[in-house]
């Protein structure tokens, strides 16, 4: 019912703004002024001369040689700016009286980066120390079938670990799942997000750009930001903007996919709007010599966004809606020990079928509502935000069982998330934003599963308050954030013989980060930032129990060992009998950046040391109703991850660029001295782009061919096999070293193509993915153990813009 009245709710703020022409003309004198600066978004240093135009106006001026410009008697409290400077892509920037002074940010004519508006306030992250990497909407329309982590993984240093091709979720330098927070239209995005069996419920085709933080961005963001951020945002709703839109259509070869988005928007004088919608659907997908039987997916998703404008104050309003049906490989699921032990030694999928459309079981079915309020109010005094969302995920998974049609997992998930900041004028040079958060989210099982709960029902709050500062001092920048948590956690949830138990515990952390940014030079540029994160367990780390996809999982206080060594699971612990200590981390992340005409070269580096890191290990085979299952514990370790990141790009003439990457991670269990288990290998990859002279009448085309090679994970664990521990050949404990089930895959090359091409109001893409159809297995995709990736794929899309 709670989802009808957050839709009804959101039809009701859209009728108050059905006749935006109608609203009251107010008059200005011609007293009003616009003063800020320009900036590289690359290397984040002035450009000089850069001519600044109002839109529609016979008004402008040039900037001075540090980037400034100053407009002033002006008529008006709200301008839309046009900038332009040779060697740099146009950027469009809207602006109220009542803001800071803005700071442009314009991308290099030669660059793939979207020209990135900031008024006056630092980007998205608020620290600027900390590394940062954008993809603007033009790049995100040509993944549109892909998920938020595959339309990320060609950043480096950025990859994703995956249940499948339909469940994927984001991997910034060797960690994932609840330690990457996911922010979705300015709040934290509210999912299931435990293991690596459980992906973002977010429609790519309703971002406008997504930015990744690959640093300890806890301050801003709070807990679970330990590893970094992903900030998906959505349209801008700029005012005085004419109808605009998009249809699009594709249909590629590999699962026999299809899909139609559209968007439109409007902007009047003080109000705007956007609507856009997504369908999406896959059968099964095709290795090169073999179906991947039950790995179709169809996805429905529709999201508006409201704007109404005052001259101090800010109303949006959004909304989104994301559907999934996601079915697993078949092959994952055996019937019996032989079964299980043949399926990961074998060349090919035990059950292989004809291509269908159908999702059976195994089976996910999700469905996210997202419903948030966000009002800014400008003055003298700085910005004040406050920001009130509401979200609703209902997920059902179903398996491979008796009662098949009864999902084996029936969740409902309520977030709520209240947060205010105000952004202070400059003191003496210091800049900075102070906030106060509120975050709750409740969880419920619904009955009728006919098993235990996998996780107990629980509720969470958290109130939190945290402040940013910096201060520029000639070349160099200082930064310092706090961040303050408490969190109470209750728990109502089930014993093996049914019986209910409870638990309340909290924690109480501060998080801390200093950053520093100095140009070193005209072509040169440091950035460091060390910051401190941390993050509670979550239930499925605590609680979890019996079977979930192709494992059976048992969370730290579902388990312990007896006098005789052995693992029991017969009773639930608490805090006084195995304290759960939470990850707390310490990352050092350095950014060296080089820019000169037609080079640009970055290297990252970071040290990252996690006290209490929890990870899911094998630790044996059993077999349940539904056949033997892999089992896995969750542990916790000291653990350290050291790596490197390195970008060379090249322009060699206006119309053909190339860029080399590549990135390294060692990760250690530094309380055993043993690896972990799955972390990304050494992957090398280039990309080289020409955009081609026209032909055929087109007015725009462009080839680009992208390469990657992905070595086989030499530090990888031991193997231990299935059949040797079915027939008690090795013996495992949970304090033995860790292991997997099967040998890390060979290293892989893998080749991809795309042509882009324009006519008009008329554009498309034809891709190729996998051009020499390669059979390789992902390190970081748990089916690994029982099949190839999907092979060679043909892509072709169509769209209108008006």
């Amino acid at each position: 019912m709670e989802k009808y009245l957050l839709f009804g709710l959101f039809l009701f703020l859209a009728c108050l703004c059905v006749h935006p022409t109608q609203a009251t003309q107010f008059s200005d004198s011609c007293t009003y002024k616009i003063q800020g600066s320009i900036v590289d978004a690359k290397t984040k240093q002035p450009i000089p001369f850069a001519a600044v135009m109002i839109k529609n106006k016979q008004q402008g001026v040039v900037a001075d040689k540090h980037g400034k410009f100053l407009l002033d008697k002006l008529c008006g409290r709200e301008h839309t700016l046009v900038c332009s400077s040779v060697g740099y892509k146009p950027a469009t920037h809207h602006h109220d009286a009542h803001h800071k002074e803005p700071v442009i940010y314009m991308a290099p004519s030669a660059s793939e980066l979207k020209s990135v508006v900031v008024e006056g306030e630092a980007i998205v992250g608020d620290m600027q120390s900390i590394a940062l990497d954008k993809i603007d909407g033009a790049e995100l329309a040509t993944k549109a079938t892909r998920s938020l982590a595959s339309a990320i993984g060609d950043i480096q240093g950025i990859t994703f670990i995956s249940t499948g091709s339909n469940v994927q979720l984001p991997v910034i330098h060797g960690l994932y799942g609840n330690r990457i927070l996911i922010i979705n239209n300015g709040v934290k995005h509210g999912f299931q997000n435990w293991g690596s069996d459980h992906a973002p419920e977010i429609d790519i085709t309703s971002a406008d750009n997504i930015s990744v933080l690959k640093g300890a961005a806890g301050v801003r963001y709070g807990p679970e930001a330990l590893g970094g951020a992903v900030v998906v945002e959505g349209h801008p709703l700029n005012l005085s903007e004419k109808l605009h839109g998009n249809i699009a259509s594709g249909y590629q070869t590999n699962g026999k996919g299809y899909h139609t988005n559209a968007h439109l928007g409007a902007g009047y004088e003080k109000f705007s709007y956007h609507l856009g919608g997504n369908y999406l659907r896959m059968g099964d997908r095709h290795a090169p010599d073999y179906s991947l039987t039950n790995t179709g997916m169809a996805e429905r998703s529709a999201n508006a966004g409201f704007r109404y404008h005052l001259p101090q104050w800010d109303f949006k309003v959004y909304y989104s809606y994301v559907d999934q049906d996601l079915g697993l490989l078949r092959s994952s699921v055996a019937e019996s020990g032989n079964l299980f032990a043949r399926s990961l030694t074998a060349d090919e999928p035990l059950i292989i079928r004809d291509f269908s459309y159908d999702i059976n079981e195994p089976r996910q079915n999700t469905t996210h509502h997202l419903a948030n309020l966000a009002i800014d109010w400008h003055s003298d005094l700085g910005k004040l935000a406050l920001l009130l969302s509401r979200q609703i995920n209902q997920r059902q998974e179903y398996d491979v069982r008796r009662n098949a049609d009864l999902p084996i997992i029936d969740l409902d998930l309520r977030t709520t998330d209240t947060r205010l900041e105000w952004s202070h004028p400059s003191f003496g040079g210091l800049e900075g934003t102070l906030g106060l958060q509120y975050f709750s989210q409740n969880n419920d099982n619904n009955p009728g599963t006919g098993t235990t709960p996998f996780i107990p029902n629980y509720n969470t709050s958290r109130f939190s308050v945290f402040v940013i500062e910096s201060i520029q001092k000639g070349s160099n920048l200082f930064e310092l954030g706090l961040r303050l948590d408490h969190e109470y956690n209750s728990v109502r949830g089930r014993e093996t013989s049914q019986a209910i138990f409870r638990n309340d515990y909290s924690f109480t952390n501060v998080t801390a980060s200093l950053g520093f940014v100095r140009d070193l030079s005209a072509h040169w540029q440091l950035r460091t930032n060390l910051g401190s994160a941390w993050r509670t367990p979550n239930m499925a780390e605590l609680y979890s129990f019996g079977q979930h996809g192709f494992k059976t999982q048992f969370g730290l206080w579902r388990y312990y060992t007896n006098e005789n060594g052995e693992l029991r699971t017969d009773r639930v612990l608490t805090e006084e009998d195995d304290a759960a200590e939470p990850e707390r981390g310490y990352k050092w992340i350095n950014e060296l950046t080089h820019q000169k005409d037609d080079h640009t070269f970055t290297l990252t580096a970071y040290a990252h040391l996690i006290d209490n890191y929890i990870f899911d290990r094998p630790v044996a085979v059993i077999g349940t109703i539904r056949g033997p299952m892999p089992v896995f514990i969750i542990d916790q370790a000291d653990a350290l991850f050291a790596g490197a990141d390195l970008t060379y790009s090249r322009t060699f003439t206006k119309n053909l660029k190339g860029t080399l990457g590549a990135s390294y991670l060692w990760s250690q269990n530094i309380r055993k001295n043993e690896t972990l288990i799955n972390q990304p290998p050494v992957n090398i990859n280039t990309e080289l782009s020409w955009k081609t002279p026209s032909f055929l009448g087109l007015d725009a085309s462009k080839l680009t061919l992208q390469t990657s090679y992905s070595f086989r994970q030499f530090q990888a664990p031991r193997t231990v096999t299935p059949g040797e521990l079915i027939s008690g050949a090795v013996e495992i404990t949970p304090d033995a070293e860790i292991f997997d089930f099967k040998d890390a895959p060979e290293g892989y090359f893998l080749g991809h193509f795309r042509w882009e091409w324009g006519l008009g109001s008329l554009g498309g893409q034809v891709e190729i993915r996998n051009i020499l159809n390669t059979p390789y297995r992902d390190y970081l995709n748990q089916m690994r153990y029982f099949a190839d990736e999907p092979g060679r794929n043909f892509l072709f899309t169509i769209n209108y813009k008006f």
